[in-house]
């Protein structure tokens, strides 16, 4: 057994070590919501740590090696929407919604839409996003066990889920964002660390480096038209702010200051990522051309400039990496089936009740996930596709869920099932000139505000006849 495994080993044994001291037991405001009581710089470190997993990490790295820093003019939208999410709406969901536990909640609750279809609408919608995203976190998770220990696709991906599902399950909401901190913590001074040995390894020519990225950059921007740039430009600024995992970081913080202060330094923090692992990635291609097209090319770029015993740590890193991402996307799963679709099904059904089958729903997709991730070939790609969906359907209701002060139930229905078939429609049938997302989310907003004024004018006119 090398240094390294051991060291990871060793890691595993305190991590959950820490889980279990820091575990407390309670009920389903606990495991959901955290009683509503965490702190800024807890809430902040937990949504970079949540959102930075493998797709904006070994993804991101991957993109940088095949395409320069085509990516860098792209990605760092997320980081911008978030910030904008964080001055408007971040807070205002906090303030509003102070007894909600998921999306749910949020836009077919009694404070918004107030129906269960559109609960249900939404609620399968989350499921399915968080099921799959948990089924790219086992992937990528797999790919780095198998790179230290050289265990096989299915196995590696086994102990990962496997791990991560214990410790979600030992702690709710609360010790995955307690654990989210470390793993912040970890990669957010190793990956710095990383760029700066790069630069100043001996091999590093700056000017060779910038003739190479340039070149590679260029021909991306050639090889991509208009259409795909503005739809990859949609995706990324679309995708952020509003999603189960960080609507669920507000419904967990002390108050909305704590909800906008966090989220804001949490953009700014991942408009800086995003172009330091598209970075990383071209000096790759730069330093070490002959390396394998995977997602694997940031574990070899570490292998070769972090000494001895430090790239054992960097490997923890990685692994908190994965972790954080995927133990939140199976506790906002098992709490989104508990909250939004069981009610409908056992209405009576009590927080107890809903806690234990919450955690059931954790292990069920956590089984899943192990099984399907063998067939799975790119974190990031997995991960587009499915929130490039979870925007054409949620992201208006959302929004309209929170600045609007009436609601019809009929608007959230039409406005998502808009956005999902009219997205779909055009994926299969509609022109390449323009992108799908831009037809999905235009049509979920027109939808929505066509049908909000008709049941407007509908409501004047009974009133008026009274």
């Amino acid at each position: 057994m090398t240094n390294n495994q051991i060291i990871i080993i060793l890691f595993g044994i305190l991590y959950f070590a820490f889980i279990i001291y820091t575990r407390r037991k309670g009920d389903f405001e606990e495991y959901s919501v955290a009683n509503r009581g965490l702190g800024s710089f807890v809430i902040f470190a937990s949504i970079c740590a949540s959102y930075l997993g493998p797709g904006w990490t070994l993804g991101l790295t991957r993109n940088g090696f095949n395409n320069g820093m085509f990516m860098a003019f792209i990605a760092p939208i997320m980081g911008i929407a978030i910030i904008i999410f964080a001055l408007f709406l971040a807070p205002k969901i906090r303030r509003k919604f102070t007894n909600c536990y998921s999306i749910g909640d949020i836009v077919g609750g009694q404070l918004s839409h107030n129906h269960p279809v559109v609960i249900i609408m939404a609620g399968t919608m989350v499921l399915l996003s968080l099921s799959a995203l948990v089924v790219a976190m086992s992937y990528a998770g797999g790919e780095l066990i198998n790179n230290v220990f050289g265990f096989s696709k299915f196995w590696s991906i086994f102990i990962i889920t496997t791990i991560v599902m214990l410790y979600s399950l030992f702690g709710g909401i609360r010790a995955t964002i307690q654990t989210d901190v470390i793993q912040f913590l970890h990669f957010a001074i190793l990956i710095p660390i990383l760029a700066v040995l790069i630069v100043i390894n001996d091999g590093f020519s700056w000017e060779n480096y910038n003739q190479l990225a340039m070149e590679q950059t260029q021909v991306a921007f050639e090889g991509s038209s208009v259409s795909v740039i503005f739809g990859l430009f949609l995706v990324f600024f679309t995708i952020s702010g509003y999603d189960t995992p960080i609507v669920s970081r507000y419904l967990a913080s002390k108050n909305d200051n704590v909800a906008k202060s966090a989220t804001l330094w949490s953009g700014i923090f991942i408009f800086v990522w995003t172009v330091l692992m598209i970075f990383i990635g071209t000096t790759g291609a730069y330093l070490y051309p002959e390396m394998a097209n995977n997602d694997q090319v940031l574990l070899h770029i570490a292998q070769n400039h972090f000494p001895g015993i430090l790239y054992g740590i960097f490997i923890i890193a990685m692994i908190g990496v994965v972790m954080s991402s995927q133990d939140t996307f199976l506790n906002n799963a098992g709490v989104s089936f508990a909250q939004d679709i069981l009610p409908r099904i056992v209405p009576s059904v009590s927080n107890k009740k809903k806690l234990f089958y919450s955690k059931a729903y954790t292990v069920f997709i956590a089984l899943v996930a192990i099984v399907v991730a063998n067939f799975v070939d790119s974190a990031l790609e997995v991960a587009l596709i499915i929130l490039d969906y979870y925007a054409n359907v949620m992201l208006a209701v959302t929004v309209f869920s929170i600045v609007k002060k009436k609601h019809y139930w009929q608007s959230a229905v039409l406005s998502m099932a808009a956005g999902f078939l009219l997205k779909l429609g055009w994926d299969y049938f509609g022109s390449e000139e323009i992108p799908s997302i831009f037809i999905g989310i235009s049509s979920s907003f027109c939808a929505y505000l066509v049908t909000d004024f008709y049941f407007d004018q509908k409501t004047k006119k009974s009133k008026n006849k009274k």
